[in-house]
C-alpha cells in the first residue's frame, strides 16, 4: 500500500488559541449524508430521532432549509460559500485554490478539525490545506473500493491509515475521534466540522441492530431495512455529542449545527405520520431531492420561538461563521450567502427572498441529466428553460404553468426570477465546470485511481 506524500505545511500550533476573555462560541456543524428532511421526527417523520427532535424544541427549526441535489456540488458550496458555477469543477473534488469556512475559523483563533467523509480530492495534504488542523476520515487517500466506511471501515486520522476489524463502526470512530477533539480543546474555541457517514448506502446494520451481534457475516449485508436503524444511530451520535458538551459545561456556549447534504437515496421511501409516502429524492431537481433538515441551537432558553419558515441556502453557512466569529470576509472570496447569525441568536435577521441553484455534478450520465439552473421561494420555481410551478399544487412538478397563465402573483415572481437569471453568465447543461486547479505537493494521489 502507497504511503503519505508529506510535502505540505504544518498547520498551526492549536496550543497558541487559546480562548480570549471575551468568550465566541465554539461552533458544531454535522452533516448527515443523503438525509431529506422528511427522515427527522420533527419533519412529520416516522422514524425515531428523539435527540434530534429535542435539539429543535430547545432550538430553531428552519422549515426551509436547502442544499443542492448531490453530496459533492453540496459540500463545495457549504464549504466555500459560492454557488457551484464559480468554483465547481467535477465530482469529488474541491478547487485547490478555493477559501473554506475552516480558513476563516483559523483566522479568528479557532482549532478545527474535521471528522467523517471526505471525497474533496485524494491527498493527504488537503485537510490542512483547506484550514482543517486534525482530522479523521473516510475517502481521502484510500478509494472506496478498497473499503467501506461501516463494518471493518478504512478510515485515515492525521497522517496514519487507522487497522479495523468486523467488529469496528465507522460512525464510531468519527465520533469518538469528535468527542475527544472537544475534551482536548475544552479550554480553546473551536470548530468542528462532523460530515458525517451515516445514512448514505450500502444499508447495512449498526451496532444496535438485532443482527450485529446474532449474524456478524450480516454486517457487509445491504438491506434497506437497516436504514431505520441508520437514521436512529445518527440520532444516537449527535446525542453523544450533546452529551460530551453538557458535561464539559461547553453546551451554553456551543453553536450546533444539524443538516443534510442532499436528498435521501433513491431506495429509500419514507412513511410520515400523516401516512405520506416520500420517496428518497437525492439527485434530484425536485423538492425532495434538495429540501433538507436545518436545525440550529445555541444554549438554553434563547427562543422564544423555535420554528421559522425563512429561507436559507448551503451558501449562507460561511457568511454566517464569520458573523459568528468576528471576522470579516475577503472580498476576493467573492461569496454569494446570507448570514443567519440574527436568526440563530434569536433576532428576526433579514431573510433572503429567493434562492438560487446552480447544479450541475458533472458525475454520471444519470446525474448529469438533471443539471439545471432554477430559483425558488416558499411557493414558486423557474428553471432557465422556462418550466415554472407552483410548487404548493404541484410540488413533483408535473404541469408547469405556461407564460402568462399563472395568478398575478405568480407571475410577479416569474418576472422577478426571470430577471435574476439575467444577471447570471451564461450556461447550459453539459457545459464544463470551472478549470481545475491543483497546486504543487497536492497532487491526486495514483493509488486512488489505480
Amino acid at each position: 500500500m502507497a504511503y503519505w506524500d508529506l510535502r505540505y505545511q504544518s498547520a498551526p500550533n492549536p496550543q497558541s488559541r487559546l480562548r480570549p476573555k471575551k468568550e465566541s462560541p465554539n461552533i458544531i456543524l454535522i452533516l448527515a449524508d443523503d438525509m431529506g428532511k422528511e427522515c427527522i421526527g420533527t419533519y412529520g417523520s416516522t422514524y425515531q430521532t428523539p435527540i434530534i427532535d429535542q435539539l429543535a424544541q430547545d432550538g430553531l427549526k428552519f422549515n426551509y432549509g436547502f442544499s443542492q441535489p448531490l453530496c459533492t456540488p453540496s459540500r463545495v458550496q457549504l464549504m466555500t460559500g459560492k454557488y457551484n458555477y464559480k468554483n465547481y469543477t467535477q465530482f469529488g473534488f474541491l478547487n485547490q485554490n478555493e477559501k473554506t469556512f475552516a480558513h476563516l475559523a483559523r483566522d479568528a483563533g479557532y482549532t478545527t478539525a474535521i471528522a467523517g467523509k471526505w471525497q474533496l480530492g485524494p491527498n493527504q495534504g488537503l485537510p490542512n490545506h483547506f484550514g482543517f488542523d486534525k482530522y479523521c476520515l473516510w475517502q481521502l487517500t484510500q478509494p472506496r473500493k478498497k473499503g467501506e466506511r461501516y463494518a471493518k471501515p478504512l478510515i485515515e486520522q492525521d497522517g496514519k491509515l487507522l487497522s479495523s476489524t468486523d467488529d469496528d463502526y465507522g460512525p464510531d470512530i468519527f465520533v469518538d475521534y469528535l468527542l475527544n477533539f472537544i475534551e482536548t480543546n475544552k479550554d480553546r474555541k473551536f470548530f468542528a466540522y462532523y460530515p458525517m457517514a451515516l445514512v448514505h448506502e450500502p444499508f447495512l446494520p449498526t451496532p444496535d441492530s438485532k443482527s450485529w451481534k446474532t449474524n456478524p457475516a450480516g454486517r457487509q449485508t445491504k438491506d434497506t431495512l437497516n436504514f431505520r436503524d441508520m437514521v436512529a444511530y445518527t440520532d444516537k451520535n449527535v446525542g453523544k455529542i450533546i452529551q460530551r458538551l453538557k458535561k464539559l459545561n461547553l453546551y451554553e456556549n456551543t453553536i450546533i449545527i444539524f443538516t443534510g447534504d442532499n436528498g435521501t437515496g433513491h431506495e429509500v421511501i419514507t412513511t410520515l405520520k400523516d401516512g405520506t409516502r416520500i420517496p428518497g429524492g437525492k439527485g434530484l431537481t425536485l423538492d425532495r431531492g434538495h429540501h433538507v433538515p436545518l436545525i440550529v441551537n445555541w444554549g438554553s432558553n434563547r427562543y422564544k420561538q423555535h420554528e421559522t419558515n425563512d429561507l436559507v441556502d448551503f451558501t449562507d453557512f460561511l457568511p454566517t461563521f464569520a458573523d459568528i466569529m468576528n471576522v470579516p470576509v475577503p472580498k476576493a472570496w467573492n461569496i454569494d450567502g446570507t448570514s443567519i447569525y440574527p436568526q440563530i441568536k434569536g433576532e428576526k435577521g433579514k431573510p433572503r427572498q429567493w434562492i438560487f441553484s446552480h447544479y450541475s455534478p458533472i458525475h454520471s450520465p444519470a446525474a448529469d441529466k438533471h443539471s439545471a439552473r432554477f430559483f425558488r421561494d416558499h411557493r414558486y420555481k423557474l428553471y432557465q428553460d422556462g418550466r415554472f410551478y407552483d410548487l404548493s399544487q404541484d410540488l413533483e412538478e408535473t404541469s408547469p404553468i405556461a407564460l402568462g397563465k399563472g395568478s398575478p402573483e405568480a407571475e410577479k415572481i416569474r418576472q422577478v426570477f426571470a430577471a435574476e437569471f439575467r444577471k447570471l453568465p451564461p450556461w447550459k447543461p453539459g457545459d464544463p465546470g470551472q478549470p481545475k486547479s491543483i497546486l504543487p505537493g497536492l497532487e491526486p494521489l495514483k493509488s486512488f485511481t489505480e
